[in-house]
């Protein structure tokens, strides 16, 4: 696969290679939040010292200098608290950064371990920034597994950013390079996350037929974790066509297949948000309390808050659905585009059920800006439908299918039992 791939290509000198972790001091400064903007700071010092060790060889990198900047980073990051997670995963790096000819296998884990803090804390443009240092550590050759693992993390990335074309190239180069491999489990991982690109550009019958295809395949393989993630699958994809009883009873059973802390909060997550579609709001309360109150990643918790949200303000509750919306609001600057959109979707439509015109209006407005911009056509088509019906007072969803029979109340009641159990024991 080419290294290009992951910007392994010359990178440039000027500043804004690592543009991201600077947006963020920038913004952090703004909000008077010393210690984060000190904390986006040494991100990007300690990204530069990385980015400039594998841009020279060694020697190079010693006679220009590199131990005395890696000094400089290593001051700054004194200066940070010493009990804070990102603190530590710095100072990690630049302790394994080889200050002759050492081998980088060090640098590299402690890079990719950086990456996924970023990703559970909801920074993918920079968790995209790390990854690409990652994979530069192996040098022009990249052993296949590792790169297959890295295309599928690149894929999953740009994916959340809604960036299509470049979530597609890397979940094709992931599946061709676990091909060649014959890694069944991450071959079916990147047909996967093809099925969740088709969802968000709005291809729904083709996510469906992706993801019931790779479950049929994790069957006949016996790989029950696999099976897992393609019932989710299927189930996302049938609730965005509408068939919300089917796509619940396929949430449920990935939930009682998903091993996985992470993934099953993001289970329990969407299993709450079908419970709550079809009415049943106590047991979808449930799901999602326990996923917001969770430590699961930033992500996962912060959509629950937003879930919260939607169903406070469908159940009338306005107290309830101001706090969630401050909680979410909060957090607005760190979402990805498709959960912006959710975000201003749910406040525009909770707004207007509490009869406030203007500001469901205004909040619309900017979720059909923010679709049409990342192409979230899904999205830009729902935005569009209520605006038009805001006039006459009425929030009308896109017209959806409901397929087969209501959930039977025994298996509404075991889903509950469980939960709460489930509840109990993670408390």
């Amino acid at each position: 696969m080419p290294p290009q791939l992951f910007g392994e290509g010359e990178p440039s000198a000027d500043v804004l290679a690592h543009a991201p972790f600077l947006e963020r001091a920038r913004a952090e400064h703004e909000r008077k939040c010393d210690v984060s903007a000190q904390l986006a700071l040494g991100a990007y010092l300690v990204s530069r010292l990385v980015d400039r060790l594998l841009t020279r060889d060694g020697a190079t990198a010693v006679q220009e200098g590199l131990p005395w900047q890696l000094g400089a980073v290593r001051r700054h990051l004194r200066e940070l608290p010493a009990d804070l997670p990102e603190s530590a995963h710095l100072r990690g790096i630049t302790d394994a950064v080889p200050v002759a000819r050492q081998p980088l296998s060090g640098l590299r884990l402690s890079l990719m371990a950086y990456a996924y803090f970023l990703e559970h804390e909801g920074r993918l443009e920079e968790a995209l920034e790390v990854l690409a240092l990652a994979v530069r550590t192996h040098g022009a050759d990249v052993p296949a597994a590792d790169f297959a693992g890295s295309a599928l993390f690149a894929g999953r990335l740009n994916r959340l950013l809604a960036r299509w074309n470049e979530a597609t190239s890397y979940y094709h180069s992931a599946e061709s390079a676990a091909s060649e491999l014959g890694d069944q489990v991450m071959v079916l991982r990147a047909r996967l996350g093809m099925s969740a690109v088709m969802r968000g550009r709005g291809d729904l019958n083709q996510a469906e037929r992706i993801a019931r295809a790779v479950l049929d395949r994790a069957k006949e393989l016996s790989l029950p974790e696999v099976e897992a993630m393609a019932y989710q699958d299927v189930g996302v994809a049938l609730e965005a066509q509408g068939r919300r009883v089917e796509a619940v009873e396929a949430k449920y059973q990935a939930f009682l297949r998903t091993g996985d802390t992470l993934q099953r909060m993001r289970v329990l997550g969407d299993l709450g948000i079908g419970l709550a579609e079809l009415g049943e709001y106590a047991v979808a309360r449930l799901a999602l309390e326990i996923v917001a109150e969770s430590k699961s990643a930033f992500l996962v918790r912060t959509n629950a808050v937003i879930e919260l949200m939607g169903l406070e303000s469908a159940t009338g509750n306005r107290l309830a659905f101001e706090r969630r919306r401050s909680a979410a609001q909060a957090l607005r600057d760190r979402m990805p585009p498709s959960m912006a959109a959710d975000f201003l979707y749910k406040v525009g439509v909770g707004l207007a059920r509490f009869g406030h015109l203007n500001r469901a209006r205004d909040a619309l407005a900017r979720g059909l800006t923010l679709a049409e911009t990342h192409r979230l056509n899904t999205w830009y088509f729902r935005f569009e439908r209520v605006l038009q019906n805001l006039d006459a007072r009425e929030i009308r969803e896109p017209a959806l299918s409901t397929l087969g029979e209501p959930v039977p109340p025994a298996a509404v009641r075991a889903m509950e039992v469980g939960l709460r159990e489930y509840a109990s024991s993670a408390g």
